[in-house]
């Protein structure tokens, strides 16, 4: 039986490169030396994101059967939260910006600040995603994951009011708050 996508081997050589390539920003030493969270949380995430992504379509080529259940489960959950740090990282990267026009220096000014700074940057990258795809997701998910045919396992959401609210507004939150908070707050100061 023929692959689903008539471009089949494409897909999955192009997310184990693009996997290979954060792998790679995630080495080098710009993230590490700075602790840049916001670029390593997007580059962790999305690495993940594209394993699976290649897995899937190499798994899932040419049939929608339903099979390695821990592992669609894990996807599915993988799915949610690489949905959600997406804009919580394009906040992080906002607001370490606005700290860094806004101050004299590029270091924060004490120990107090440096750890609030952490504090904010590790709940938005990592607690809000993990409550998202873990406790919020579940009270809207339909199935416990789906099997497309061709893509591999996704997640079922109902597609209701309480689903826009819980999981979907996630997408849309971050990026106003960055342009209502930071971005009003940097024209302010010029």
């Amino acid at each position: 039986m023929p692959a689903v996508d008539p471009t089949y081997p494409f897909y999955p050589i192009a997310c184990i490169l693009a996997a290979a390539m954060l792998l790679l920003v995630l080495l080098s030493g710009f993230i590490r030396q700075s602790w840049n969270l916001g670029v390593a949380f997007l580059s962790f995430w999305l690495f993940l994101e594209n394993i699976a992504g290649g897995v899937d379509a190499v798994i899932w080529d040419d049939n929608a059967d339903t099979k390695l259940y821990v592992y669609c489960d894990i996807v599915s959950h993988l799915g949610i939260i690489a949905f959600v740090v997406k804009p919580m990282a394009t906040l992080i990267i906002t607001r370490r910006l606005y700290l860094i026009t806004s101050l004299q220096s590029v270091e924060l000014p004490d120990a107090t600040a440096k750890r609030r700074d952490l504090t904010i940057e590790w709940t938005l990258g990592l607690v809000i995603p993990l409550l998202v795809a873990g406790p919020l997701y579940y009270v809207v998910q339909l199935l416990r994951f789906q099997v497309v045919e061709g893509s591999g396992c996704t997640n079922a959401q109902d597609g209701s009011i309480l689903d826009i609210l819980l999981v979907q507004s996630w997408a849309l939150i971050p990026p106003l708050l960055s342009i209502s908070v930071y971005y009003r707050a940097l024209g302010l100061l010029q």
